[in-house]
């Protein structure tokens, strides 16, 4: 085989702590691969993977997501850790250029290989690779004739520092451990003395036929020219369809230099969001020739799509400046989307490609269409964008900058936009990625105005251009107060966070309809894992009453019962299954409506995004999926809000009197680009004793992309009535299939006095944080009376 690869991945690396310094001094570098007794008692360990993760599976420390161990490992940081592995080279890569390559390391490294040191990298995001032929031992011993040593430095404490080249691990958002490891594979590459480095894709679409335009790298390693052909044949992924290709011949000075070749593809199978079509795939195979002999060749596959942004219909030019409409291959696609919370695990070791797939798959289930990574988590790893890719979802991809003032010197500059061009360039081919952004609340505060943040973004939105025609945006949000003191328009983007963040303080029916911007790209919401689950990262005896545990684990309890008083009446204490239960009711009610709302302003509004979708470790937050895989039951009321094709009621509270008329507004929105013509849009009101009182019907034609209101709902409420009612709606069309449901729980009570409740809480929950701060510990006072 021309190329040849050999993974290093595994259990058979072997990890020490050491003093800073001392691994040097006690010439753990230097050591030859032999079964020698220095290591034979330090901990296996795996990689891809994490410190902690094999510091915990060596029984040196606890799981660090039980209880409050998380800050009991926090000594971790304090040292740096040595890697080691030994292996044997195949025999077949004599003679060969080989590279010992690093996919990604977390945060900074040395690495030697067989006692010679082979040279230092920092950053989270980029690989590296050293060439190391010349140093490679083909002998075959037990155990290995060769030693690859990873030294990995503390990571770093000043996030400012790296933003852009590490996740971010400070701020409201984590407890305590900064995440660091051999987080991505590391491999042995062997090729000809040229080779294809990489490659990028880009589309041009017609009525019927596509140009696949590729640019590929191609690496030069000999001090001559060379004269090489490059073959690209493209196939059906999962559908039959003819081979394409195209074949040029060019002759590469040493280095590295781009060949363009044209792809011609007749009837083409475009790839589309799974919403908008089928997800269609190419396989794309890479050959590199020289004198009638394969010399390398690289296999993936890409999606064919053009990706085209316009400004959002009903804003002025003094309103909003930036174009929020997302087109693909010149369909609107409005954006359902979740803000992802991943990865899976922020301990890198334990994830998995089986937890990608099921979590995948569950967003798919969803009905959501599209993914937002922002700032707070890291770009994903190719299995993430590949099933992405395969279940047409879409992916917004924020760069690691995020609630922070960086700095806009130029060094800095130069190192974080140089790893921010690696990300793109390690994902750009990815038709699922369709908008890149810099930065995640860094226009956010009078600290954001003041520093070099907007400088940075720009920055990197320049070097990004470079290497991806994708569509890149500044930040999120842009139309906050501090945002317009920049000179953002008021109405570009908005984070709705401020229900959450005020308990209630506004109701849902007060806070939601008063932001008018072209998108949502954070809503946010929360709720309480299950029971089940929470007896896995709980202990027993913190589960009920609530135990420092849970505030430990990010549970911000007076919010979550001011919600539950807004949707339910009262905080929902009298058990601990009441008050879960309930906090996850409240959170899909609280979705349900914002997201609903906002889906009726198409094309005013071009997407929402709550936040979020899954979780990273285990919290009592925001995931609508919690840490296990679990769905939460606000899980259903997204799915049912998220309906492609969605009957929807509109209405003005959620609590009605006894004896008063209520009153509602049927909408159906259509996501899908096909109409629905001569359905019955039908409804139906069940009382507080679970009765059907009131049902009627409107026939209409829903037209393609669209958001229209159809008809009224309009029920006198028994003078008797307590409780709630619900109201039913559903799409049926000619042959008499149900096409979608929807329902809704409203309220009999009174809205005045209900807030009056809320806000009476809230005032109860500020004196104890004037008295005890912020700080979890809040809600467990006893924690200051520590004998």
């Amino acid at each position: 085989m021309a190329r040849m690869i050999q993974d290093l991945c595994g259990k058979l690396w072997q990890m020490e702590k050491m003093r800073i310094g001392q691994g040097e001094q006690e010439g753990f570098h230097v050591l030859p691969a032999e079964r020698q007794g220095t290591m034979f008692s330090w901990n296996f360990a795996s990689v891809p993977g994490d410190v902690y993760t094999d510091l915990q599976r060596a029984g040196e420390i606890e799981d660090p997501y039980f209880g409050r161990n998380m800050h009991k490992a926090k000594w971790v940081q304090e040292y740096e850790w040595w890697y080691v592995r030994r292996f044997n080279v195949d025999e077949g890569m004599k003679g060969k250029r080989i590279f010992l390559e690093f996919e990604g390391v977390d945060y900074s490294c040395t690495v030697w290989l067989n006692g010679h040191r082979l040279g230092s990298h920092e950053g989270m995001f980029s690989s590296f690779r050293f060439e190391v032929g010349h140093l490679l031992n083909y002998d075959y011993w037990a155990g290995g004739s060769n030693q690859v040593v990873v030294k990995l430095d503390p990571p770093p404490k000043n996030f400012r520092n790296v933003g852009g080249k590490k996740v971010n691990f400070s701020g409201d958002y984590f407890t305590g451990l900064i995440p660091f490891g051999i987080w991505r594979p590391v491999r042995l590459i062997a090729t000809d003395d040229v080779k294809i480095e990489q490659f990028r894709t880009e589309y041009k679409i017609g009525e019927k036929d596509a140009v696949v335009q590729l640019q590929v790298e191609v690496h030069n390693m000999t001090d001559e020219p060379q004269t090489v052909g490059i073959r690209a044949e493209l196939e059906g992924y999962q559908f039959t369809s003819e081979r394409y290709g195209a074949m040029v011949e060019k002759t590469v000075n040493p280095g590295i230099q781009i060949v363009e070749l044209d792809v011609e593809v007749k009837d083409a199978k475009l790839w589309w969001p799974w919403d908008l079509g089928n997800p269609n795939l190419y396989t794309l195979d890479l050959t590199l020739h020289q004198e009638g002999k394969e010399i390398d060749r690289i296999r993936d596959r890409i999606g064919i799509r053009e990706i085209r942004m316009e400004m959002n219909p009903g804003f002025t030019p003094e309103e909003s400046e930036y174009p929020w409409t997302f087109f693909i291959n010149g369909k609107r696609h409005f954006l359902r989307s979740a803000c992802w919370g991943g990865q899976p695990s922020f301990l890198y070791g334990r994830n998995n490609d089986k937890k990608y797939d099921h979590r995948l798959r569950l967003v798919r289930e969803a009905n959501i269409n599209n993914l937002r990574i922002f700032g707070w988590h890291p770009p994903e790893i190719p299995t993430f964008y590949r099933l992405c890719d395969e279940l047409g979802i879409t992916v917004w991809t924020n760069f690691t900058f995020s609630t922070q003032a960086f700095s806009n010197e130029p060094s800095f500059v130069e190192s974080v936009t140089k790893e921010c061009a690696e990300i793109v360039k390690q994902r750009r081919n990815h038709p699922s990625n369709i908008f890149w952004m810099g930065g995640e609340e860094v226009f956010f505060t009078d600290a954001h105005v003041e520093s070099g943040n907007l400088e940075l973004m720009e920055a990197v939105g320049k070097a990004v251009a470079e290497h991806t025609s994708v569509p890149y945006g500044l930040a999120s949000p842009l139309s906050n107060e501090f945002g317009q003191k920049m000179g953002f328009k008021p109405k570009e983007s908005q984070h709705a966070n401020e229900h959450y963040y005020g308990g209630g303080r506004q109701l849902m029916e007060e806070y939601y309809p008063s932001l008018d911007c072209a998108i949502i790209p954070e809503l946010t919401a929360a709720s309480a894992p299950s029971i089940e689950s929470l007896r896995k990262f709980i202990p027993e005896d913190e589960l009920w009453p609530l135990g420092p545990s849970w505030g430990y684990h990010w549970a911000d309890i007076d919010i979550l019962q001011g919600l539950n008083i807004e949707v339910f009446g009262d905080k929902r204490m009298s058990s601990l299954e009441e008050f879960v239960e309930s906090t996850q009711i409240a959170q899909g009610t609280i979705l349900q409506y914002a997201l609903e709302l906002y889906r009726r302003r198409k094309p005013r509004m071009s997407g929402v995004s709550f936040c979020h979708f899954i979780t990273h470790w285990p919290d009592i937050k925001w995931g609508i999926v919690d840490y296990y895989g679990k769905k939460k039951l606000s899980y259903d009321y997204v799915k049912r809000s998220y309906q492609p094709l969605l009957p929807s009621l509109e209405f003005s509270r959620r609590r009605w009197k006894a004896g008063e008329w209520f009153e509602g507004n049927i909408w159906v929105i259509n996501d899908y680009h096909h109409a629905y013509e001569d359905v019955k849009i039908e409804w139906e009101v069940i009382d507080h004793k679970g009765q059907i009182v009131e049902r009627g019907s409107v026939t209409a034609d829903v037209e393609p992309d669209s958001s229209h209101q159809y008809g009224k709902v309009r029920w006198l409420i028994d003078i008797g009535a307590t409780g709630h009612f619900v109201v039913r709606l559903s799409i049926i069309n000619r042959e008499k299939a149900v096409l979608s449901t929807n329902k809704y729980q409203l309220l009999i009570g009174d809205q005045v006095q209900i807030k009056q409740v809320i806000l009476e809480h809230l005032n109860e929950s500020a004196k104890r944080r004037e008295e005890y701060g912020h700080s979890y510990y809040r809600y467990n006072p006893e924690l200051w009376e520590l004998e």
